[in-house]
């Protein structure tokens, strides 16, 4: 009786706002503990389900891009109409790397071979994207690793190259690969039941695992990187991409369409476009899917949070009777329900972000394929969504309150 009191006489009090409703909306919510937290849990797993179909696909969005995003080059040129590496063939002319190379300032350029294939052992296969690095598949973050010299594995001799910048950007374990051998992202060695030192079938070829890189598998596909020659070897000759280095003097959007003049017939791209591309064409083919998922979480958080506000009322029923009696206007009544409606949404989207963290650390230690990336937009969104939610849950108790007649609280139970 005295949280009514508290809430009465703050409904006589002129301009006293929301903050006098609180009290009693809190504790209409949490007096009963076992239906407070089923609420919340229950809440807070449509919740929870909208916070990891976001993190799922921000994970999709950084792993697709996550070979360009770490790669050292400026400017990638593909074959015209080419834009990506996923879901693309591109094939440009053997003589693409010299003509880039006399391009005035370029530093150094790469010739690439790339296309999608398997890597297996034994019946267990993985769509993966197999990289024919010129000069070894070391470090790729500055060419330092790998073997030093000239790029020729597109038949151009004296083209200056960077050794190894097509690489994975780091090898975390073991060393880069030799003749006969790969570096396999570790992600996709977890899948396999493989390490560094097993055998991995790639071509058709029995190769030996080297090294392991780190963050290049995705739940689509994992990437295995190996000598130029021993690509063409598998695969046939070819150039598939140039990365290009700038010197520094111009801007990588300048060098861009420097190299476009000097090389018609190729798509030009910065590295930074060419990343963006990528991210692009991930939210093209999955966006719709995974928007419907987190409206379904949502959805289901509406459901949950109308349930638990419409079980109070008719629970506390006399208490409203109660209020209405001492004077309490429509107003102050509507308050008290918005106040549960906001507290239940709170507390469920702080049980949401708690388990998805959670589930976050399992996940990435379970599930090497997916990456979840939750970032305080996602969060926000989040938060907003459930406000959203929270004004249509609040008017089917809100009708019942404001028909309550104050006569109920003089009536026996």
């Amino acid at each position: 009786m005295a949280e009514v009191a508290r809430a009465t006489r703050g409904a006589r009090r002129p301009g006293s706002g929301l903050l006098g409703s609180v009290p009693l909306g809190r504790r209409n919510l949490f007096e009963d503990r076992r239906r407070a937290a089923l609420s919340c849990v229950g809440v807070g797993a449509g919740l929870l389900l909208a916070l990891l179909m976001a993190g799922v696909f921000g994970g999709l969005n950084r792993q697709e891009s996550a070979y360009m995003d770490r790669n050292p080059a400026d400017v990638v040129v593909s074959q015209e109409g080419v834009r990506t590496m996923q879901l693309s063939i591109s094939a440009l002319p053997p003589e693409t790397t010299a003509a880039v190379a006399a391009v005035p300032g370029v530093a150094w350029v790469e010739p690439l071979r790339q296309m999608t294939s398997t890597v297996s052992v034994g019946d267990t296969k993985l769509v993966a994207y197999v990289f024919g690095v010129d000069g070894g598949t070391g470090a790729g973050g500055d060419g330092s690793a790998g073997a030093a010299g000239v790029a020729e594995a597109d038949g151009a001799a004296g083209v200056a190259g960077a050794a190894g910048r097509g690489g994975p950007g780091e090898v975390v374990e073991g060393a880069p690969a030799g003749p006969g051998e790969v570096v396999l992202d570790a992600g996709g060695a977890a899948q396999l039941g493989v390490g560094v030192g097993d055998e991995v079938e790639v071509f058709g070829v029995e190769r030996r695992v080297a090294g392991l890189s780190e963050g290049l598998t995705s739940v689509a596909c994992t990437s295995v990187f190996l000598s130029a020659e021993d690509f063409a070897a598998g695969a046939g000759p070819g150039l598939n991409y140039v990365l290009v280095g700038s010197d520094g003097s111009s801007s990588p959007e300048v060098l861009a369409d420097a190299v476009n003049v000097d090389v018609p017939g190729a798509k030009v791209q910065t590295a930074e476009a060419f990343s963006a591309e990528e991210a692009a064409l991930v939210r093209d083919m999955y966006a719709e899917l995974f928007t419907t998922m987190r409206v379904l979480g949502f959805v289901i958080a509406l459901a949950l949070v109308s349930l638990t506000l419409s079980s109070i009322t008719t629970a506390k029923r006399r208490e409203y009777g109660i209020v209405a009696a001492l004077g309490a206007t429509p107003g102050r009544l509507a308050a008290v329900v918005a106040s549960q409606a906001a507290w239940a949404v709170l507390a469920a989207t702080a049980v949401a972000v708690l388990a998805a963290l959670g589930l976050g650390a399992v996940i990435d230690r379970s599930l090497p394929n997916i990456e979840l990336v939750l970032g305080p937009r996602d969060v926000l969104v989040t938060l907003l969504g459930a406000v959203l939610v929270g004004i249509p849950a609040a008017l089917v108790p809100l009708r019942s309150v404001l028909a309550v007649d104050p006569a109920t609280a003089f009536r026996s139970r």
